[in-house]
């Protein structure tokens, strides 16, 4: 008699460690999407602009967004005036070609706009930009 056919196993698939990978993966891409594109935690709608952005820094970019109540977000955390002029001073003094991007929102109120670049001025940063979007 044979008993072999007994003992023997036949092949399963486990799909288990295929899951935690997966699960891995999206958890890092997740994490990381937050710093690929700073700001993008606070949604805002940008104003339209006739003319096409010609921009292209050479060096990171330090994003600042403007919602539509007019409050100002770094890196996802609101901030107030002294605030975000002491994180530019921090990072101007990191990188003396700090490029700064304002993300602002089309109904933000234009106080917080200036308050914004008047930051950006008091901390002698000269390469500064505002995200629109292309009217058609």
């Amino acid at each position: 008699m044979d008993f072999r056919h007994l003992f023997e196993e036949k092949p399963e698939i486990i799909i288990i460690p295929m899951v935690d990978v997966m699960l891995f993966l999206l958890a890092f891409f997740v994490l990381i999407a937050g710093s690929i594109f700073p700001g993008s935690s606070v949604k805002v709608e940008p104003p339209e602009s006739y003319q096409k952005s010609k921009f292209r820094a050479k060096q990171e970019v330090f994003t600042i967004v403007i919602d539509e109540k007019g409050e100002i977000f770094v890196g996802g955390n609101k901030v107030d005036f002294k605030t975000l002029k002491k994180t530019l001073m921090e990072k101007k003094k990191e990188n003396k070609y700090l490029t700064v991007a304002i993300n602002p929102d089309k109904k933000a109120p234009i106080q917080s706009l200036i308050e914004v670049l008047d930051a950006v001025k008091l901390c002698k940063i000269n390469s500064v930009g505002i995200i629109t979007k292309e009217k058609k």
